[in-house]
């Protein structure tokens, strides 16, 4: 995410929820049981259980990686991303085991690669839904050549059934159409899960779909 301005209200926004909740799921999207819903839908892009690697794009407080722990994930080789510096030193101190980077994609190692990317709520701050699709296919596009089975988003939905002021709402027909143009046709979406959400998955290969 390179976009200063969208960089600088991503921390602003969160290092003021991270004051009034402290180092909570509220800090970052919601309650835990929420997140925890939308982690599980995500998790769908995995073929099994164990033994991939995944990268967890704007991974905050590596929530996601304590999800797999909990759901009995064995042998996941899991890095996460994270601009938010407070977010990571955070993780550095409480998640000593947690591989996480502070920066932007090219922080990245250029050796690295994954069987999977995942990005949970990255896209729902800033200044239109135009704007954050732009980012959106460009963060993936450069990740594209190093993703070995294929990714997985989630963003707001336009037909949210409580839309608030300060959040991205997007289009879920626009976004599979981007999605089949900019990357795969193997693509599919699921809008069946909460009130507000929509996920997108996206697979290199047509065998790789469940």
């Amino acid at each position: 995410m390179k976009n200063k301005k969208i960089v600088n209200r991503y921390i602003e926004v969160h290092n003021k929820m991270l004051q009034e909740n402290g180092f909570t799921s509220e800090a970052l999207w919601g309650s835990k049981d929420s997140q925890y819903v939308r982690f599980a839908k995500i998790s769908e892009i995995f073929k099994s259980k164990t033994g991939f690697s995944v990268l967890d794009l704007g991974c905050g407080l590596c929530d996601f990686y304590d999800y797999l722990n909990e759901n009995n994930y064995s042998k996941i080789s899991y890095t996460g991303l994270e601009i938010n510096q407070t977010f990571y030193e955070h993780v550095c101190k409480e998640k000593p085991k947690c591989n996480i980077i502070l920066g932007n994609i090219d922080k990245l190692p250029a050796e690295f690669q994954w069987d999977y990317v995942i990005a949970s709520g990255i896209y729902n701050l800033g200044t239109s839904s135009k704007e954050n699709l732009k980012i959106f296919i460009q963060q993936f596009k450069d990740l594209y050549e190093r993703i070995n089975v294929g990714f997985a988003v989630n963003f707001l939905s336009v037909f949210s059934d409580n839309p608030k002021s300060d959040s991205i709402y997007f289009n879920p027909a626009e976004v599979l159409n981007l999605c089949i143009k900019e990357f795969s046709k193997y693509v599919r979406i699921d809008q069946t899960y909460l009130p507000h959400d929509f996920t997108v998955f996206i697979y290199k290969n047509k065998q790789e779909i469940r």
